[in-house]
């Protein structure tokens, strides 16, 4: 997907790619600094490549731990320390992501004595407000379940990990994050009256998939686009493949 931008007056929102599977990382930024949701595949080059300070960067904040949204935080962080960053760096994500917590164990480990920064980890759980670069985040319980293809061919729902979507406010001017998430969860809850909501709609149609798909696991297109008309504008990310 390629990137795509939103202006408010106090917040802006870039989606530098979003892709089931692969990546997604969301870059929100006010006047005063910026954070970074999520970190999949690619992340340094698609930072690097539309030219964001990272001087201006006060965190990263984690949706959930599938590899497509956390694979890249080893490099990143390598990066940062590589480029002599010195400013504290805060890692935010859900309660028992232990993607999160074995990747920073891996490096703090590695490279402890000579990175210049330090780094700040902490989990939380829904219904959670922490604040950074002046940004105040609220957390929302989603609900998102893996799944693989079984021998059979048909969707296996695999375990349940923590996932949160995130309500990021500054000045009077909201942004909702979804993340991956099904229906069931605080979705509804989240978008309502954001002045931009970034929505997930992997699955192209609800028609013909199992409704436990939907409750569980991803949201589809229509049911997405319906649940962003609760915001005043509203943008649908990791799609999955489309028939033409």
């Amino acid at each position: 997907m390629i990137m795509k931008k939103w202006q408010g007056k106090n917040l802006s929102a870039k989606i530098l790619f979003s892709s089931p599977g692969v990546a997604q990382q969301i870059w929100i930024e006010n006047r005063t600094g910026a954070i970074l949701f999520d970190t999949g595949d690619g992340t340094l080059r698609d930072l690097l490549t539309n030219r964001l300070d990272l001087r201006k960067l006060k965190g990263i904040v984690f949706t959930h731990g599938h590899f497509d949204h956390i694979g890249w935080l080893y490099s990143l962080l390598g990066y940062l320390r590589m480029i002599r960053r010195t400013e504290e760096l805060l890692i935010i994500f859900p309660k028992g992501c232990n993607e999160a917590k074995l990747l920073l164990k891996t490096f703090v480990n590695h490279y402890r004595k000579s990175t210049p920064f330090r780094i700040t980890a902490k989990e939380i759980s829904p219904n959670e407000t922490f604040q950074i670069g002046g940004m105040i985040i609220k957390s929302y319980k989603m609900v998102h379940c893996g799944s693989v293809k079984g021998p059979d061919g048909k969707e296996m729902i695999l375990g349940e990990p923590p996932a949160l979507g995130y309500r990021i406010s500054y000045k009077n001017e909201t942004i909702a994050i979804s993340g991956d998430t099904g229906t069931d969860g605080d979705l509804k809850s989240l978008i309502k009256d954001a002045d931009l909501a970034i929505i997930e709609a992997t699955l192209a149609h609800s028609k013909k998939v199992p409704q436990e798909a939907i409750k569980r696991i991803h949201l589809a297109e229509d049911i997405s686009r319906e649940i962003g008309k609760m915001a005043k504008q509203y943008i649908l990310i990791h799609k999955g493949k489309r028939k033409k």
